[in-house]
C-alpha cells in the first residue's frame, strides 16, 4: 500500500483530461466518472504518510501528503466530482465544458494533496485559471462574471504568496522552510494601535479570505455562481470556497478567534442577504458564504473538537449544497427562468424535483436525520465548551436565517402563483440527485463512518442525538418560520439587496482608473522627456560645436571660433553622424569586454 503513496490522486483527473478530446462525449464522461471514483478509492486505502518529493526553486515540494485532513478532501473532492459529472452529462454539457471541469478538479485536487505552501499556491492559482475559463465557457453575461472572477481570485493568490515571502522571511530560507509544520504561518510581528499580529498571517489571512468569500471581498461569489451553465454551478458549489478552508486550518492549525468572529458574521450575512434573492442560485451562493462561515467558525475556535466540526460541515456542505444547485439546475432546464417568483406554483407536479429540494433544505438547515443536523451539532458544541457565548448567538441567528431563507425557497419554488405543470426530472437526473440525496440521509442516521475519517477522532466524542440538540434545533425551525411570515411583505419586493460591492465596486473603479491615468500620465511625460532628450543628442552629434562653445568660459570663446572656422569639420570635437556611430559602437564595446572580465 505505501506504493500507492508515489500516487498523486490528482493524476486520474489529468489522465481523464487527457483522454476527453479523442473519445465520444459518453464515453468521455463515463472515463472521468471512473477516473473520479479511482480518486475515492485511493483515498480510502492509502497509508498516512508523504510520497514522492522533488525539488523546485530551491525548496522541496511533497507531491502527496496524506493526513487525516487531506484524505477527507480527496474523498469529498472525487466523490462529490463524480456525481457533478454525471449531472453534468444529463444538462447535455459539451466535452468542452467537461474537459475544463475535470481540470479544475484535477487543480483542486493537486492542492489539497500536497505537503507544502509552494505546491498549494502553484494549485491555487491552478485553480483560479481552469475555473474562469470553465465559466466563461457558457457566454452571455458569465463572460463579463467571469473576469471579475479572474481579477478578485489573481488579488487573493498575490496576497497569499506575499504572506508566505513574508512567513519565508521570517523562519528563513531552507529547503523545507515551506513544509506543513503544524505551527501555521507565522512571521513579522507587528504592533499597531496596541495590537499585536503578525503580517505574514495577516497577509494570508486574507488572501485565503478572499478564496473563502468573507465578508468584504465576497461579491465575486453570488456575481459569478449564477451566471454560467447550471452543471458549472453544480462543481463551482464543491471546490473553491472548501479548499480555502482546508488551506485556512494549514494557516492557523491553532486557531485564530479573529477568523472565527469573522465566520460567525458571514453565517449572519450570508443567510440574511440569501433572504434578498429571488435568483434560485444567487440565493444558493449566499448560502455558500454563511455556511462556509460556519466552518470558519470551528478552525478559528481551534479546539479537536471545533476542527473536527469544520470539516464534518465542508464534507456534508459539499453534498446538500451540490444537491440544492442540482435542484434549481433542474427547474431552470424544465422551466428556462431563475427567478423564484416569474413561473407559478409547481407544486407537487415534478416530486423528484421537490425532493431533491427539500433533502438539501432539511440538510443545509439541520435538520435531524439529516447530514447536516450531525456536523451542526459538532460545531455548536465547540464554541459552548469553550464559553464563546457571542460566538454562539451568532450561529444561532445564522441557523434560523438559513431555516427562514429556505422556507421562502421552497414557497417560492412550489407554492407561489397560479399552479403550472413542471416535466419531473429525467431519469439520468434522478438517479444522480437521487444518491446524493440517499448520502445526505445515511449520513445524517449513520454518521459513525463519517466520524471514523474526521480529524482527531480519538480526542472527542459526541451524541448528536441529545433532547438537548432537538430542541435547539426545534426553536430554529420556529424562528426561522416567524421570520419568514413576519418578513415576506418586505421580501415580496426585495430583489437582492444592497450588498457592500455597491460600495467598494465604484471605489475600486473609479480609484483603478485614476491610478492608471495617474500613471499614464506620468509615462508619457517621461516619455516625451526622453524622445526630446535622444533628438537633443542626436542634434549634438550633428554639429557639436554651438554646444562646447556654450560651455567654454567666455575668455576661450574666440580663439575656438577662429579656430573653428579655420578647420570647418576638422575639430575632434565635431563630429559627423556616421563617426558618432562609431565612437558608440566602439565604447559600448569596450563597456561589454569590461564586464564579462568583471564576471
Amino acid at each position: 500500500m505505501s506504493s500507492l503513496l508515489s500516487v498523486p490522486p490528482a493524476l486520474f483527473a489529468a489522465l481523464a483530461v487527457c483522454v476527453v478530446p479523442l473519445v465520444s462525449r459518453r464515453i468521455a464522461h463515463a472515463i472521468a466518472t471512473v477516473a473520479l471514483s479511482a480518486v475515492v478509492a485511493w483515498a480510502l486505502v492509502v497509508p498516512e504518510g508523504t510520497g514522492t518529493t522533488v525539488t523546485f526553486i530551491g525548496f522541496e515540494l511533497i507531491v502527496v501528503n496524506v493526513d487525516s485532513f487531506s484524505r477527507l478532501m480527496a474523498i469529498i473532492f472525487g466523490a462529490f466530482g463524480a456525481s457533478a459529472v454525471g449531472f453534468a452529462y444529463f444538462a447535455n454539457a459539451s466535452k468542452r465544458h467537461l474537459l475544463w471541469g475535470l481540470g479544475y478538479v484535477t487543480a483542486s485536487l493537486w492542492t489539497v494533496m500536497v505537503g507544502d505552501w509552494l505546491g498549494l499556491i502553484a494549485g491555487w492559482e491552478a485553480m483560479a485559471i481552469a475555473s474562469t475559463v470553465f465559466v466563461w465557457l457558457s457566454g452571455g453575461d458569465a463572460i463579463r462574471a467571469g473576469y471579475r472572477y479572474a481579477l478578485v481570485h489573481a488579488l487573493g493568490g498575490s496576497i497569499l504568496l506575499a504572506g508566505l515571502l513574508v512567513h519565508l522571511a521570517g523562519v528563513g530560507v531552507s529547503p523545507t522552510a515551506l513544509h506543513f509544520d503544524g505551527a501555521g504561518i507565522t512571521g513579522l510581528d507587528v504592533t499597531l494601535a496596541g495590537f499585536q499580529f503578525s503580517l505574514a498571517a495577516l497577509l494570508a489571512g486574507i488572501g485565503i479570505g478572499i478564496n473563502a468569500a468573507i465578508i468584504g471581498f465576497h461579491s465575486w461569489l453570488p456575481d459569478t455562481y449564477p451566471r454560467p451553465h447550471v452543471a458549472t454551478s453544480v462543481f463551482l458549489a464543491c471546490y473553491t470556497t472548501k479548499t480555502a478552508v482546508y488551506a485556512a486550518y494549514r494557516a492557523f492549525p491553532d486557531g485564530n478567534l479573529a477568523l472565527a468572529y469573522m465566520g460567525g458574521a458571514m453565517a449572519i450575512y450570508g443567510a440574511a442577504f440569501a433572504l434578498a434573492q429571488k435568483d434560485m442560485r444567487r440565493l444558493l451562493s449566499y448560502h455558500i458564504q454563511g455556511q462556509v462561515g460556519f466552518m470558519l467558525v470551528g478552525i478559528g475556535v481551534g479546539s479537536s473538537l471545533g476542527i473536527a466540526g469544520a470539516f464534518a460541515h465542508l464534507f456534508n456542505h459539499i453534498l446538500y449544497k451540490g444537491l440544492l444547485f442540482m435542484a434549481a439546475g433542474i427547474i431552470i432546464i424544465k422551466l428556462g427562468t431563475e427567478a423564484l417568483d416569474k413561473y407559478g406554483a409547481v407544486g407537487t407536479s415534478a416530486p423528484i424535483a421537490l425532493g431533491a429540494f427539500l433533502v438539501g433544505a432539511l440538510s443545509i438547515s439541520g435538520v435531524p436525520l439529516f447530514n447536516g443536523f450531525v456536523s451542526k451539532g459538532l460545531l455548536k458544541e465547540a464554541v459552548t465548551t469553550e464559553g464563546l457565548a457571542i460566538l454562539e448567538w451568532m450561529l444561532i441567528l445564522g441557523s434560523i436565517g438559513t431555516f427562514a431563507s429556505f422556507i421562502k425557497f421552497g414557497y417560492y419554488a412550489f407554492l407561489y402563483g397560479d399552479p403550472i405543470e413542471m416535466p419531473d426530472a429525467d431519469l439520468g437526473h434522478t438517479v444522480v440527485a437521487g444518491s446524493v440525496a440517499a448520502s445526505c440521509v445515511v449520513l445524517g442516521v449513520f454518521y459513525q463512518p463519517l466520524f471514523a475519517i474526521l480529524p482527531f477522532q480519538d480526542q472527542w466524542s459526541l451524541d448528536p442525538y441529545t433532547t438537548g440538540k432537538l430542541l435547539d434545533t426545534a426553536t430554529f425551525a420556529i424562528g426561522g418560520l416567524v421570520v419568514f411570515v413576519a418578513g415576506k411583505p418586505l421580501f415580496d419586493r426585495m430583489h437582492g439587496g444592497i450588498d457592500v460591492n455597491r460600495a467598494h465596486d465604484p471605489l475600486a473603479f473609479y480609484g483603478t482608473r485614476g491610478l492608471s491615468g495617474g500613471l499614464g500620465r506620468l509615462y508619457n511625460g517621461v516619455d516625451r522627456r526622453v524622445v526630446a532628450t535622444g533628438w537633443q543628442l542626436v542634434a549634438v552629434a550633428q554639429d557639436p560645436a554651438p554646444v562646447i562653445r556654450q560651455r567654454l568660459p567666455a575668455g576661450w570663446r574666440p580663439r575656438y571660433d577662429s579656430r573653428l572656422a579655420a578647420i570647418p569639420g576638422k575639430t575632434g570635437a565635431k563630429l559627423g553622424i556616421g563617426l558618432t556611430v562609431y565612437v558608440a559602437t566602439g565604447v559600448l564595446l569596450v563597456f561589454l569586454g569590461l564586464t564579462l572580465g568583471v564576471q
